[in-house]
């Protein structure tokens, strides 16, 4: 992709088990940082263009979550755009709207504003066997369930809860059968541990940006 600095890329050699869907969750309202994160330009292509051709890369289909589906129509996604059920009760409704959408048993959920989504490890995740409701990251000390893998089944349990007014991914966790991946298994894959650095202050936004004009011209001097 033109403007996309490379992610570090290391072939496993492993076919994937079963299909596997993708869920892209867009929805959220960026208090915080003030700007849609989704149409936040890191190169020459919008962010949630970039997550959601590396979810792509792994996955069968992909489906984007969103709250008002028009203000991405013009954008060249490889994917289907779904509006939230329930809007304004955070990822919960996302999550809700895109295991509705897909039709695998399980589906990487990933946020949009991930810039540097590691392939290799959502494709290590992807292969690993799928006896769990969720397989969930964990890394400096705390879950990071907006890049995991959950089986369509916990769709019971997010009804309830966006039924019951909405509640934390971190509450739907509490619900479910998880699997850690633990440190060590991504830290081959993503030594820089960049994967989960997303985008919820100013300052997580200007740090991204300097990594990626470091990645860029160090891509640049390999070439």
């Amino acid at each position: 992709m033109s403007g996309v600095p490379a992610v570090p890329y290391f072939h496993h050699g492993a076919a994937l088990m079963k299909p596997l869907d993708g869920v892209v969750l867009a929805g959220g309202s960026s208090r915080r940082l003030d700007l849609d994160k989704a149409l936040l330009r890191f190169g020459d292509a919008p962010l949630l263009q970039i997550v959601v051709d590396r979810v792509a890369q792994v996955c069968d289909h992909v489906v984007v979550a969103v709250d008002r589906p028009e203000r991405y129509q013009e954008l060249r996604l490889s994917a289907k755009l779904v509006a939230d059920a329930a809007p304004g009760l955070g990822p919960i409704s996302g999550l809700q709207s895109g295991l509705q959408a897909c039709d695998a048993e399980h589906i990487l959920v990933v946020a949009c504003d991930l810039p540097f989504l590691n392939v290799e490890l959502l494709r290590f995740m992807a292969d690993l066997p799928r006896s769990y409701q969720a397989l969930v990251p964990w890394s400096e000390g705390r879950w990071q369930p907006l890049c995991a893998i959950y089986a369509r089944s916990c769709l019971k349990v997010v009804d309830a809860m966006v039924s019951a007014g909405g509640g934390s991914i971190h509450q739907l966790l509490e619900r479910l059968d998880v699997q850690r991946l633990d440190e060590d298994e991504m830290r081959r894959l993503d030594p820089q541990r960049l994967t989960f650095l997303n985008l919820n202050e100013r300052s997580d936004l200007e740090r991204a940006r300097a990594i990626w004009k470091r990645l860029r011209r160090r891509d640049a001097a390999r070439e």
